[in-house]
């Protein structure tokens, strides 16, 4: 079925202003002067592919990919003079090249858009293929609209005589400028141009001085313009190169005009596609300024439009308001105050109608539902004609008649104020009668009234809905919100009081009223006032859970910085507490060196004294920082100026253990626990109160001196296999075997390290040089593995 709507409704919803926006957008004249698609589409399916074509060229849109339409010219002049056999100007001609391009680059810029443009890419590639006319086109004629010479070698030639001839001209009247026989008959040093003759200026006085053709004189009478006769012939084949041009541009533009018109209807059918095109993209542009979003669309008779907005407002400052109607119910009335936005409200609804016909998106959220009616009917307005003997209320009641028996189930009227005009008791039973008549037929109705009849409605029939519009009653002031199932008040006397209506007038009006329809108006007003306020705290509500949400925000925020930097900062710390225990164990190990070679246990008592004041200080730094020590409680009992090898110790998780090694340069001892034997970092190693035994006297230190032997007399010698290792590992092990040897009374220890490249024997003996309880280093003989092995003297 078609599609029905009439001038009159068009023009009540404001339909012209939303197309002539539309058209303005527009960049050709195809598009601006209307094509059979710019009319309200037929079908569902047609109108699909119109949001379709308006949703692909949004996208490119708002990704700045705007297509190569602009140049193309209305080319219908030229088009009919060539149709006749006439010859198009250069201009047009120009013209014609100008729209040639924009079809070729517009066709392009969507074929290579195809996968995400499918249906603007459909259009363009019913554009044919005119690259030949525009070469020829161009060829012929510069940007400038003149023919250029390459044209025709006829043509270049002529214009070679005619530029010559012109000099030569123009230099044998220069002779006679300069002639003293000739000056002093001229009225002027130079010469000119007359009927397209070059002549000189004479003074009429003096004619006869100067034999030639005149012709021409000034306004006074005392300058002839004289063709000399020395320079006619000159003149005469001038005038003939000269023809010969305009003959040959002609020729070229005849050409050139028989090509155009033999194109012409192939062209048009082009410029009618790139016409559509760019109507497409004019409905995109009109999205992005409405804000606006394609809808589902539907011959089911449903409209759900959040945040709907009048497409001719701005969208800043524009009120949106949530409208559904069809779902489970035909019938919204809308009530509330006069201009308070009711039939702004209608005419959104009715305008969304009639842009899903157009192929334009709605100025809603997305998401939004628009019923594909057959026909939008209305009644909006002061239909009164005195011409035709016509009242408010005839007009009404005339037009109100039409839509009753014109409307079907497919069908949108839009009433607005329906059965004013009369009596209220009757205008208002006459309403219900005609609201209830068109539910009976199916159709979809928005209505807006005053009538506390109507607004009952709702509450005995199922198929109508309220809406209301807001009223602020502080300012007295309408709001321009929307509530969808609630009636709301008229307000009258609050607006005549916005409006200057004297207070007496208002006090008298009041005293007028009904009782029950004060009642019923009072109670819709503190509705709507309890409404407005519970609204106002929500967004009180909303605004503080937001403002909540942010400072928790920057609170996490900033203790996760303050976090980062407390890590950074103990890392830091531990970094030089390190660095200060491993000098600290350094000092110790070169001070037991010195006293095994006969030092004083004076120097390792402050050594030991040092290493317990970084120790102290440790602990203090991470009190200090907050930060929890990696130290065992029973760590921190343990008393390591009295340690000596055969201790026993409380390993991490509790288990027993025998200290088999002093602390070396890297803060670690070796304890044997059970059969397994352990390399502990010392601040993990805690104290057995019951088996530490006496503790020797304060600041004393016990060393037991290990004795050279170079036979196994109580320990002999410790091999120790590093074959395979890598350079810290073998380290580690080499430290290892020390302290087994030292713990053992060991007198020597082998290492076996292979020969290879030779980088294991030389990070052993480093190892070896470095440590203060080696005395001697000896190479292995060649009968006992010789480079590959090196022994260690333990001792002194």
């Amino acid at each position: 079925m078609s599609f029905r709507v009439t001038e009159n409704t068009l023009e009540r919803l404001e339909w012209p202003e939303l197309a002539a926006r539309l058209l303005a957008l527009c960049r050709t004249p195809q598009a601006k002067t209307g094509d059979p698609r710019a009319e309200f589409a037929s079908s569902l399916r047609e109108v699909k592919v119109r949001l379709a074509e308006t949703s692909e060229a949004r996208a490119l849109l708002d990704s700045d990919q705007i297509p190569p339409i602009g140049g193309v010219s209305d080319l219908t002049a030229g088009f009919r003079r060539a149709g006749k056999g006439g010859v198009m100007t250069t201009a047009e001609l120009r013209d014609v090249h100008t729209s040639l391009v924009a079809l070729r680059e517009t066709s392009r810029f969507l074929a290579d858009r195809a996968e995400n443009s499918p249906q603007l890419a459909e259009l363009a590639d019913v554009i044919s293929d005119h690259r030949s006319l525009e070469r020829e086109i161009d060829h012929a004629i510069d940007s400038a609209g003149e023919v250029r010479d390459e044209a025709s070698r006829e043509l270049a030639a002529a214009r070679r005589d005619a530029q010559q001839l012109a000099g030569d001209l123009q230099r044998r009247l220069a002779r006679y400028l300069q002639d003293p026989k000739v000056t002093p008959s001229l009225s002027d040093d130079f010469y000119t141009v007359r009927n397209d003759r070059y002549v000189l200026p004479v003074r009429a006085d003096a004619r006869g001085s100067v034999r030639g053709i005149v012709h021409d004189a000034s306004r006074s009478g005392t300058t002839l313009f004289i063709e000399p006769e020395a320079v006619v012939d000159l003149n005469n084949r001038l005038k003939q190169a000269e023809l010969t041009v305009v003959r040959e541009i002609e020729r070229v533009l005849r050409e050139l005009s028989v090509q155009v018109s033999e194109a012409a209807d192939v062209l048009r059918v082009d410029l009618e596609m790139l016409g559509l095109i760019d109507l497409a993209f004019a409905r995109g542009r009109l999205s992005q300024e409405m804000r606006g979003s394609e809808p589902v669309v539907a011959e089911d008779g449903v409209f759900e439009l959040p945040q709907l907005r009048h497409p001719l407002l701005d969208p800043d400052e524009a009120v949106p308001n949530d409208l559904s109607l069809g779902t489970s119910w035909h019938v919204l009335v809308v009530s509330g105050p006069n201009a308070g936005g009711k039939t702004v409200a209608l005419k959104s609804l009715g305008l969304a109608a009639l842009m899903v016909r157009a192929g334009l998106h709605v100025p809603a959220d997305p998401g939004s539902r628009v019923a594909l009616v057959d026909a939008v009917l209305a009644d909006i307005g002061d239909g009164q004609d005195m011409r035709e003997s016509l009242s408010t209320f005839s007009a009404h009641m005339m037009n109100l008649s039409s839509i009753v028996q014109d409307a079907g189930e497919n069908s949108l009227a839009l009433l607005d104020e329906v059965g004013v005009g009369t009596d209220p008791g009757e205008g208002a039973a006459l309403g219900q009668a005609i609201l209830e008549t068109l539910a009976d037929a199916g159709t979809r109705v928005i209505a807006t009234t005053h009538y506390n009849l109507l607004k009952e409605m709702a509450s005995v029939d199922g198929r109508f809905c309220n809406a209301s519009v807001d009223f602020d009653p502080d300012t007295l002031a309408p709001t321009y919100r929307l509530h969808m199932g609630a009636p709301g008040a008229s307000s009258a006397t609050a607006v005549a009081a916005r409006m200057g209506m004297p207070g007496s007038v208002l006090e008298r009006a009041n005293a007028l009223l009904d009782r029950e329809d004060r009642r019923l108006d009072r109670m819709l007003s503190e509705l709507s006032s309890s409404r407005a306020a519970l609204e106002a705290e929500q967004r009180e509500v909303a605004s503080a859970r937001a403002e909540s949400e942010t400072l928790r925000d920057e609170y996490r925020e900033k203790l996760e910085r303050l976090q980062e930097r407390r890590d950074r900062l103990f890392i830091e710390m531990r970094d030089d507490l390190d660095r200060s225990f491993k000098e600290a164990h350094a000092e110790v190990a070169a001070i037991i060196r010195q006293v095994q070679r006969g030092g004083s246990a004076q120097d390792a008592a402050a050594a030991r004294e040092r290493l317990l004041a970084l120790e102290a200080d440790a602990r203090e730094a991470e009190e200090e920082h907050g930060v929890r020590a990696r130290i065992t409680p029973a760590a921190e009992r343990f008393d390591w100026r009295h340690a000596r090898v055969g201790d026993r110790v409380v390993l991490p998780g509790g288990a027993p253990g025998a200290l088999e090694s002093l602390p070396d340069r890297r803060g670690r001892v070796r304890v044997r626990s059970g059969s397994a034997t352990l390399v502990v970092p010392v601040d993990q190693i805690g104290a057995v109160d019951a088996a530490a035994g006496p503790p020797p006297e304060h600041g004393r230190v016990v060393l037991e001196k290990a004795h050279r032997e170079t036979a196994p007399s109580g320990g002999g010698t410790l091999h120790c296999d590093l074959r395979g290792l890598r350079a810290e590992a073998a380290r580690e092990r080499v430290t290892e075997a020390l302290d087994r040897a030292l713990a053992d009374e060991r007198a020597a220890v082998e290492f076996i390290h292979g020969i290879g490249t030779g980088a294991l024997r030389q990070v052993v003996r480093e190892e070896l040089a470095a440590s203060p309880f080696v005395s001697d280093i000896q190479g292995g003989d060649p009968d006992h593995g010789g480079d590959g092995v090196t022994t260690a003297i333990v001792g002194s």
